[in-house]
């Protein structure tokens, strides 16, 4: 009996032990009730996350029984207790810490930190945080935030919400896709309460894998890309000088062979001046070859349509970037686009610049371009800085509240688009009159609106019992009276006050359409329209001045035909042959060779000029004849209609 009761007592001490070593190893403390441990709660996770985010994005290639998380979304982690014993759950609600311990690209290549690195990564301490290795912070950190010794930041189950930083030194600051997708990172979490639990004798140690997909652009990556783009402007730049360059070479020594001059003449002239005068001469006639290339440049039209399709390959990108969709799978790619699409821009303003200087500015288009560069400098710059340390950890929230403002300055890339309706007269006279209008339209708008505070005034004080809902209050009834001007649902709103005891509202209703929509709206389309009807005939009366009548036109062009021809050939050509000796005889640069070939040129300027001179007066004569010829006829064709 005894050996029985001994062999009971001794194994229910071993079952007693063995059910403590599974509880520790499943994360519950010595002192916690048997058979309860700390669990990750996915379900209630993913729903809080997509009621908190207003939309989950999966990860394209999800692991089975693994979450997976957007890294723009605040991760709001949930955790229950288990009872495996009598299988009830109750929610987490102690404090707790925590950090990512191990990570990974792949599932396969994940592996556990040191604890050093586990410092780095989760520190909030003035000493770790300067390195930017931190993986993520709380979101809206307060000032007044719990820490521990280490400075891992104390999280609680009703404030719990991670915001994924991934800073520049970090295992995740850097990532690069895959397949041209969306760049995805495996972290491994570990939450424990060992630290900050209420009850010492109940600790809990939870670790598990998570899954986070859609990494932004590295602003540092992001300025290689850029750097990438230059590189390659200007390679092409370069072998465009050197082909101009060789091409004028080419040229000179055709000129100097063809005029005779040898190379001993040349050094000659180099010995007889001074090395210093020779070598700053040579760099202001390459500096100045520099400049007549870029304007050459600038000038091109084909620069002008290479732009207009930069500008219609980012409208289109951004016009992707509105489909959140698109934006998860491939936001790292666009925006490396976005990068490298802003290099064309800055290097397009620095020419224009550089060749127009402060003329640049006097153009309302090169303004609106010059801003649009700017806005996009500033916020890349913002970006590199914060990437680069500029800003502390503790000031992480502030910080994506900044960069989410300037953010908002990228829809003024999309104003870029207006730059194309230069390409197109019509539509640039259009949007210049359109704004031209406006200063005439002023005094009509002012009155519109004067008329519609009346208007406001009197609905108001007549109707707010009648139709609270349109009338209660001034807002509501300032947005009725402009629903009104649209003619929109005017009848339902006489309906509802007519049947609530107020049928006279049609008088005021129709007096307020006659007078806001048939008269100052009508007036307004008025100005409008005579507006455009000036700037129609300014355009006539342009194209009139730049080509003058006909009649006029031929009168002018003959007397010059016969004045010209009043002068003998022999008399033009001794008088461009004394000019051209008197030029040559001035400098003693030339030789004789070329003052012969510069007054053959000019002698056959001369005969060219008179037999261009004796074809503009025949071609009078003959549209004179033409002329005649139809006007007869057409009188003939009169007279016999009349007969």
């Amino acid at each position: 009996m005894n050996v029985t009761l001994l062999v009971l007592i001794f194994s229910v001490v071993a079952m007693m032990v063995t059910c403590d070593l599974q509880l520790s190893e499943r994360g519950a403390g010595p002192g916690c009730p048997l058979g309860q441990r700390l669990a990750f709660d996915i379900n209630t996770t993913l729903e809080e996350s997509k009621r908190l985010n207003n939309e989950y994005f999966d990860c394209l290639n999800p692991e089975p029984g693994m979450p997976c998380f957007y890294y723009s979304h605040v991760f709001l982690p949930f955790f229950v207790t288990e009872d495996t014993v009598i299988g009830e759950n109750d929610r987490f609600l102690d404090s707790y810490t925590f950090k990512v311990v191990g990570g990974g690209r792949t599932t396969g290549s994940v592996r556990n930190y040191s604890e050093e690195e586990v410092l780095k990564f989760n520190s909030l301490s003035d000493s770790e945080s300067s390195q930017q290795t931190l993986v993520w912070t709380y979101d809206d950190v307060p000032e007044s935030v719990l820490l521990t010794k280490e400075g891992f930041i104390v999280m609680s189950g009703a404030s719990n919400r991670v915001r994924w930083l991934c800073q520049r030194n970090s295992p995740c600051g850097d990532l690069t896709p895959v397949n041209l997708l969306d760049p995805d990172f495996f972290f491994v979490i570990e939450v424990s309460n060992k630290e900050t639990a209420r009850n010492p004798f109940c600790e809990h140690t939870l670790r598990f894998e998570l899954h986070v997909h859609g990494f932004p652009l590295d602003p540092v990556r992001g300025l290689f890309f850029m750097q990438m783009t230059m590189t390659v402007i200007q390679t092409i730049l370069l072998c465009y000088i050197g082909h101009t360059c060789w091409r004028l070479r080419q040229k000179t020594v055709y000129i100097k062979k063809r005029d005779g001059l040898d190379e001993q003449e040349g050094s000659k002239q180099f010995k007889a001046g001074d090395a210093m005068v020779k070598v700053g001469s040579t760099l202001r006639s390459c500096f100045l070859q520099l400049y007549c290339i870029i304007y050459r440049i600038v000038q091109n039209p084909m620069l002008d349509h290479f732009i207009m399709l930069v500008v219609l390959f980012d409208t289109s990108t951004l016009m992707a970037q509105t489909f959140q969709g698109v934006t998860v799978r491939t936001g790292w790619c666009l925006s490396a686009v976005d990068s490298c699409l802003l290099v064309f821009y800055v290097t397009e303003a620095v020419f224009k610049i550089l060749v127009q200087g402060r003329t640049y500015f006097r153009n309302p288009w090169n303004d609106l371009d010059f801003f649009i560069v700017f806005m996009s400098l500033l916020e890349f710059t913002l970006s590199l800085v914060q990437s680069a340390g500029g800003f502390g950890s503790r000031h992480a929230s502030t910080l994506f509240r900044v960069l989410k403002t300037l953010k908002g300055a990228r829809v003024f890339r999309a104003l870029r688009l207006l730059k194309a309706i230069r390409f197109f007269k019509g539509l640039q006279a259009i949007l210049l009159t359109c704004l031209e209008s406006f200063r005439s339209m002023s005094s009509i708008i002012v009155l519109m609106f004067l008329f519609l505070f009346i208007f406001t005034v009197i609905f108001r004080e007549m109707f707010n019992e009648s139709d609270p809902e349109h009338f209660g209050n001034i807002f509501r009834t300032i947005f009725t009276l402009f629903q009104i001007l649209t003619l929109d649902d005017w009848s339902l709103i006489y309906m509802t006050s007519r049947d609530n005891g107020a049928p006279h509202i049609i008088y005021f209703l129709s007096l307020y359409i006659l007078v806001e929509l048939f008269t100052f709206l009508n007036l307004f389309i008025a100005v409008l329209v005579d507006n455009f009807q000036l700037s129609i005939r300014k355009r006539k009366l342009c194209k009139s001045q730049k080509s003058p009548d006909v009649k006029e036109g031929e009168t002018q062009s003959s007397e010059k035909a016969v004045e010209d021809l009043e002068m003998s050939q022999a008399e033009i050509e001794e008088e461009l042959h004394k000019e051209a000796l008197r030029h040559a005889s001035s400098g003693s640069k030339h030789s004789k060779r070329k003052i012969e070939l510069i007054c053959r040129h000019l002698q056959l300027l001369a005969a060219m000029d008179q037999h261009m001179q004796k074809y503009r007066s025949q071609a009078c004569l003959l549209d004179n004849l033409v002329e005649t010829f139809f006007t007869d006829r057409d009188e003939e064709t009169r007279s016999d209609v009349v007969e």
